[in-house]
């Protein structure tokens, strides 16, 4: 049996476990469903104003969003001012 998750991108997990399809959710975030393929597979990084887009529809922290897509998170405080 094999894992169904084998070789997806951590932010295409993130977004199907929302049960969202990449058109429904660029929808959501006004972009292109071409635009959330580049993403989740690290062709393109998204602006911040749509990667909080994305956390927000997603319902995820933006550090999840940012290490979903490979950025390095590490001692960047999740907490609000």
């Amino acid at each position: 049996m094999s894992d169904l998750n084998e070789g997806k991108s951590e932010l295409r997990r993130i977004r199907e476990s929302a049960k969202l399809t990449r058109s429904e959710l660029g929808r959501r975030i006004g972009v292109s469903e071409r635009q959330i393929y580049d993403w989740e597979n690290g062709i393109k990084l998204p602006r911040i104003d749509r990667a909080v887009a994305l956390a927000r529809e997603l319902g995820v922290s933006l550090q999840t969003v940012c290490g979903a897509m490979g950025l390095d998170v590490t001692g960047v405080p999740d907490e609000t001012l």
